[in-house]
């Protein structure tokens, strides 16, 4: 048998080629760095990631390429994707700062972490094969375990990254095996031979086969658990409560990116004769996680796990937009590219609305003081205005009021669902999100309401510039997004236009 080369272009894989070296860069730059100076680190890695940034940039409209023989493709999509999770890295960076002095993990290997958490995201939105996609999900896993422990003299964060480690270490396996089933009825694990391989009346006898079926459900469970959705949530509460703040932050959003990008993938180019099933078991899903997410936050005392609820609860709106893709004409189902487009804008809405919020939490942060409980903000609204209008900003995206990035987000995926006849999962959704603003706004009201108690103590904010130029800049954004979301819903759709 002849040897094969695979046709390789390090031109087409430029952003990972470049966080490569950005990762060995700030390695080796490490070793020779004291304790004292280990912020440098951090600056090294943002300046890393903003130049990557400008090659993801550069990248947008060169048009469909592949290279490493199909398991890498670069287009719009994948471009798209990966300036959301670099634009993520950027912020987590900023904020992570002064707040790594605070939680005394000011290490070298924190920042290498978050940049390896994030090169296997990069992999993921450029993968075409399920073993890319699978050794990209690995990568990132792998770093967020580590760095949901890295505060390693606190309990809490030991425990948080145990319970995650071993949950998503049994949900690969189960992911493993779903590929593994695949592969075994497909004889491939390449996107496109997959979805060959399922059409025609060959394809017909695999997807009458119950083990395909089944393979299905291993592929929504598996993604399920990344996501978060109910019932594959359990672990998300104790890990964002653990983990450092602004890698609660960079998991909420990147890690949220970066699967949606896997899954689309998965979902759209490989399984498209089975969307009548996959499309089926993400509707019930999508109901439970908007509902539960939206419930179970209301019972929360601790911010960080109120917020933590409500990511599960906006996971269910991002999988609403998946959901709704799906149209049956004239009893052929259809994919309308609208979902996904109101699926990738309210990621970035998403991304400026959440790091802002917990980024509030790391401005009130100190040594001996956390700030991450809702008591905490007693007051708050009262004695510093400017910092309790900035979080209500945030309050009012996240429950989606205008004028504000989330409203336009929520508008675009309800606005989606109705015209693609999801009228139910459209009720359900907005009656979700009604509930949310009950328990945003209960922070609101112990902020302006309440006085602070004589035994609490005082109020003393960050001096950190870092993070008060993060706050400005994604508080800002939140508001231009709200009043001026043209640009980036025309990028969402122009993303989606060659993938569908």
């Amino acid at each position: 048998m002849p040897l094969v080369i695979p046709d390789i272009s390090l031109s087409i894989a430029a952003p990972e080629v470049g966080l490569a070296i950005l990762i060995c860069v700030v390695v080796v730059a490490d070793l020779f760095t004291s304790m004292e100076n280990k912020a440098g680190m951090g600056i090294l890695s943002l300046a890393g990631v903003a130049i990557l940034g400008l090659i993801v940039l550069f990248q947008w409209g060169g048009g469909v390429r592949t290279t490493f023989s199909g398991f890498y493709i670069a287009d719009n999509f994948s471009s798209f994707v990966k300036m959301v999770v670099v634009v993520t890295t950027a912020f987590t960076i900023l904020l992570s700062l002064q707040y790594a002095k605070m939680e005394k993990i000011n290490y070298g290997e924190f920042y290498v972490m978050i940049l390896f958490a994030v090169f296997g995201m990069l992999v993921m939105a450029s993968g075409n094969d399920l073993i890319s996609i699978y050794l990209g999900l690995e990568t990132m896993s792998i770093s967020s375990y580590v760095l949901v422990s890295f505060i390693r003299h606190d309990p809490l964060s030991r425990e948080a990254g145990l319970k995650y480690f071993l949950m998503g270490a049994f949900t690969s396996g189960i992911l493993l095996y779903g590929i593994a089933l695949t592969y075994g009825l497909t004889g491939a694990t390449s996107l496109t031979e997959i979805a060959k391989a399922l059409s025609g009346l060959q394809g017909a006898a695999i997807i009458a086969d119950p083990v395909m079926v089944f393979s299905l459900i291993l592929f929504v469970a598996g993604f399920g658990f990344k996501l978060a959705l109910v019932p594959f949530h359990m672990w998300l509460p104790d890990a964002y409560t653990g983990a450092p703040t602004s890698i609660t932050a960079f998991m909420s959003v990147a890690v949220k990116m970066a699967t949606l990008a896997a899954v689309i993938r998965v979902f759209f180019i490989a399984f498209p004769a089975l969307a009548g099933k996959w499309n089926l078991l993400l509707w019930l899903l999508t109901v439970f996680t908007m509902v539960w997410g939206n419930v179970a936050a209301i019972a929360q005392t601790n911010l960080k796990r109120m917020l933590a609820y409500s990511s599960i609860a906006h996971a269910g709106y991002i999988m609403l937009g998946i959901v709704t893709t799906t149209k049956i004409v004239g009893g052929k189902v259809v994919f309308t590219p609208d979902g996904i487009s109101a699926v990738l804008f309210y990621l970035v809405a998403y991304m400026v609305t959440n790091l802002g919020a917990f980024g509030m939490l790391i401005y009130l942060c100190r040594e001996d003081f956390r700030g991450d409980n809702i008591e905490d903000w007693r007051g708050i609204g009262q004695d510093h205005p400017w910092a309790g209008m900035a979080f209500v900003v945030f309050f009012l995206s996240l429950g989606g009021f205008p004028p504000t990035a989330g409203f336009v987000g929520k508008l675009f995926l309800f606005g989606t669902a109705i015209q693609n006849e999801y009228y139910w999962l459209a009720v359900i959704g907005i009656l979700a999100s009604a509930v949310s603003i009950y328990y945003y706004f209960r922070v609101v009201m112990v902020m302006y309401m309440e006085p602070r108690g004589e035994s609490q103590p005082a109020i003393e904010f960050s001096k950190a510039p870092s993070i008060f130029v993060a706050l400005l800049v994604l508080v800002l954004a939140t508001i231009y997004l709200g009043l001026f979301p043209g640009s980036i819903i025309a990028a969402a759709k122009s993303s989606v236009a060659g993938l569908l």
